[in-house]
C-alpha cells in the first residue's frame, strides 16, 4: 500500500465487525421473533470514525486487521467515501456484531461474535504500517476491543510507537487498554462514566462526581477528555475550556455508532482549528445525526450549521 502525504486522521481498528442491525417490534426471548427490517454495514469504532470524518470532507486513513474472506462491505465503504484503505488482510472472516433493537422500548441488545485471531506475521505488518503512517502532529484514533490473540503488550507497543513518532493519540476503548493508553500519554480519551469509574476503581454515582473525576484526569493526565452523558449530551474538557453541550430531543433510530460520531465530530473541529465551543457543537451534531440515521452519514452542510445553532453549550468552571 502506498503511503500518501494526505493520510489525514488515521484510525486503527484492531477488531472490526460487520454490523448486523435487526429491528423488531418487541424482543421476546425464547420465542420466534420476526424482524420488521434489517441493515448490514461495515463497522468497528475506528471504521465508524473514519466514515463520519469522510462524510465531512476530512481526509482519513483506516487501518487495523480485516478478514480476507469477507472484505466487500468494508472495501465498498472505502471506495464510496474516499477513506484510504490501509488494513492488513488476515486469514478468515471479519466477525459479526448483531444489534437487536426492540422498537417498543428502544432498547438495544448486542451479540458480539469472536473474530479470527491475527497471525504473528499480521502483527508485524501492522507495526510496520503504523510506523510508515505515524508523523509528527498527525492524529491517530485507536478504538474498540482487542481481538483474540492480540495482547495488552501489543496494544502498548502500538500506542508507544504512535506517541514516540510525535503524533497525537485519541483512544476510545475501556479497561486495561484505556489505562495503558493514558499511561502512554494519550492526548484524548472518550469514556462513558462506567468506563471512567472502572479505570479509577471507584463509583461515580452522580454528575458532580463524574465531572470532578474527569476534570482531575484532564488536569493531570490527558489534555482532552470527552465524557459522554447519553441523552444529556457530553462533557468536553480541554486546555482551553470546560463545557457541557446538550442537543434538543432527537428522534432516535439507533444508538449504535453515536459515540463514535461524537468523537469524529470533535476531531473534525480540532483539526479544522475550531474554538472549543464550536468543537463541542460539531461533536454533538455528529452524534445527533448518528442517532437519527443508522447509516454512517451526515446531513448537508447547511443542515449541520443549522443544527449547531440549536446545541446548548454551557461553561463549567468548578470541579
Amino acid at each position: 500500500m502506498p503511503i500518501h502525504q494526505t493520510a489525514g486522521i488515521i484510525t486503527v481498528t484492531l477488531n472490526p465487525a460487520v454490523d448486523e442491525t435487526v429491528f423488531l417490534d418487541d424482543l421476546r426471548p425464547g420465542s420466534v421473533n420476526r424482524a420488521s427490517r434489517h441493515h448490514r454495514q461495515a463497522g468497528g469504532k475506528g471504521v465508524n470514525v473514519s466514515a463520519m470524518l469522510a462524510c465531512h470532507g476530512i481526509p482519513t486513513t483506516a487501518t487495523g486487521f480485516l478478514g480476507g474472506d469477507n472484505p466487500r462491505l468494508f472495501e465498498n465503504l472505502f471506495h464510496e467515501t474516499g477513506i484510504r484503505d490501509a488494513f492488513i488482510r488476515t486469514a478468515g472472516e471479519t466477525r459479526s456484531s448483531i444489534k437487536i433493537i426492540a422498537e417498543s422500548t428502544r432498547q438495544t441488545t448486542d451479540i458480539n461474535l469472536p473474530g479470527a485471531p491475527p497471525a504473528a506475521a499480521d502483527l508485524d505488518l501492522l507495526i510496520a504500517r503504523i510506523r510508515a503512517l505515524a508523523k509528527p502532529g498527525a492524529w491517530f484514533v485507536i478504538g474498540g476491543s482487542l481481538p483474540v490473540g492480540v495482547s495488552l503488550e501489543f496494544f502498548k507497543q502500538l500506542v508507544t510507537l504512535i506517541k514516540a513518532s510525535g503524533a497525537k493519540l485519541a483512544v476510545d476503548t475501556s479497561g486495561p487498554p484505556l489505562q495503558a493508553a493514558i499511561d502512554c500519554g494519550a492526548d484524548l480519551i472518550k469514556p462513558n462514566h462506567h468506563e471512567l469509574s472502572e479505570i479509577l476503581d471507584h463509583s461515580l454515582p452522580d454528575f458532580g462526581s463524574r465531572f470532578e473525576a474527569a476534570t482531575r484526569l484532564q488536569n493531570e493526565r490527558v489534555p482532552h477528555v470527552i465524557l459522554s452523558l447519553g441523552p444529556d449530551g457530553a462533557l468536553f474538557l480541554s486546555p482551553d475550556a470546560r463545557l457541557i453541550a446538550q442537543p434538543p430531543p432527537a428522534l432516535v433510530v439507533s444508538t449504535v455508532g453515536a459515540g463514535d460520531a461524537l468523537l469524529a465530530g470533535y476531531l473534525a473541529g480540532l483539526v479544522s482549528g475550531c474554538p472549543a465551543e464550536d468543537r463541542a457543537r460539531l461533536a454533538v451534531v455528529f452524534a445527533w445525526s448518528a442517532l437519527e440515521d443508522i447509516r454512517r452519514q451526515l446531513p448537508a452542510r447547511a443542515e449541520i450549521e443549522n443544527r449547531m445553532r440549536r446545541i446548548v453549550v454551557r461553561p463549567l468552571n468548578k470541579a
